[in-house]
């Protein structure tokens, strides 16, 4: 909801927007305590170090390190042992829900399979080592794109498993330029959009939380992306689906996709794969028609189409990995902000470079 301010206005500039960095702070009692078990109390963070933002997982200082400017993300108290009690909680419910009759049905909601991807995930999260690891994959990825994009310089060499130090990006959140000149928004969207395909159908390797608190952009234009704890890795065949999905809705062959998803998926009882194919051309027509008005960001709710795709996947027992829910969950909230800066950014227009390897 905090991201969505195409849907719920005001509510963003409000409270919900605080879920996006300024959440409850902890202590410098804490922090001391960490610095103190990790490095001995060797390190440039002290009591005085700026607090730049506060999320539910970890808390960010700015501090001098030399010449340059560091940003310290250090680990919430007790985080930790609560995350891992949430997940052994959602394990346990979990398998009482795999146990239940397969007459039920139960199976293809892939329950354990989808808390086994999400345990991954926030582990991930309260390991800051994960989070360094992941921007190194990420510098890498767009070493050739740094006029327009920029991730955060990890410090191998001070980053343990509570804490991250990395260099300080400076810039405005991507928010800020909610109401700025048509231009410069519709600027921004394109590289936005870009950069969230180049992720997709380039590289498979996603940042799945990507709402407006972790997009800055800097003065001359570029755009920093934060926070790359939360990350979902597709699988071929799933890349596959998803870029003949998009396919399928740009050269409308929405039948010859539902095929395909089929033949590729990770486990199928269908039973009626002409059904399940028609159902799915069923859905793309349906946003082919909207191409007399352009298939637009304001026009094409490209989060709705992959989320009834999925729930038709349930409905006739085809199982797609988990990690596709990640991408949708991602494409819902990279929509929001999209739509709020360029509604008239034409999604597939976009994305036809990538659909077709150029």
């Amino acid at each position: 909801m905090s991201t969505r301010r195409d849907i719920f206005g005001s509510l963003c500039d409000g409270r919900l927007k605080f879920l996006q960095g300024e959440g409850v702070r902890h202590e410098w009692k804490w922090t001391k305590q960490i610095l103190d078990d990790e490095f001995k109390g060797g390190f440039y963070l002290d009591e005085n170090s700026e607090i730049i933002g506060s999320g539910c997982v970890a808390q960010v200082y700015k501090c001098n390190s030399g010449s340059n400017s560091v940003a310290v993300k250090i680990l919430h108290p007790g985080i930790k042992s609560s995350i891992i009690l949430d997940l052994d909680i959602l394990e346990s419910l979990a398998n009482i829900f795999d146990s239940l009759p397969e007459r039920t049905g139960v199976k293809w909601f892939a329950v354990g399979e989808a808390v086994e991807e999400f345990k991954g995930i926030m582990e991930g999260q309260i390991d800051m080592n994960c989070e360094c690891s992941n921007l190194i994959r990420f510098r890498d990825y767009f070493k050739d794109c740094t006029k327009t994009v920029i991730f955060p310089t990890p410090d191998t060499n001070r980053t343990t498993e509570s804490i991250l130090v990395e260099s300080y990006e400076s810039g405005l959140p991507i928010s800020s330029y909610f109401h700025s000149s048509p231009s410069v928004k519709k600027k921004l969207a394109q590289a936005l959009i870009t950069t969230f395909l180049r992720m997709v159908f380039t590289h498979s390797f996603i940042h799945c939380d990507l709402h407006p608190g972790n997009i800055l952009v800097k003065p001359d234009g570029r755009l920093v992306f934060l926070d790359v704890g939360i990350v979902c890795e597709l699988k071929e065949n799933d890349r596959k689906n998803l870029r003949d999905l998009f396919k399928a809705v740009v050269f409308n062959q929405g039948y010859e996709a539902g095929l395909m998803i089929v033949d590729r998926a990770k486990r199928e009882e269908c039973e009626d794969k002409e059904k399940f194919a028609r159902e799915i051309g069923k859905i793309i027509e349906e946003f082919h028609e909207q191409r007399s008005i352009g298939l637009t960001l304001g026009a094409v709710k490209i989060g709705s189409l992959l989320s009834r795709v999925l729930d038709l996947c349930r409905v006739h027992k085809v199982l797609l990995e988990p990690a596709m829910a990640n991408v949708v969950l991602s494409t819902i909230v990279l929509e929001g902000v999209g739509r709020t800066l360029d509604p008239d950014l034409n999604l597939f227009k976009a994305a036809t470079p990538f659909l077709l390897g150029t």
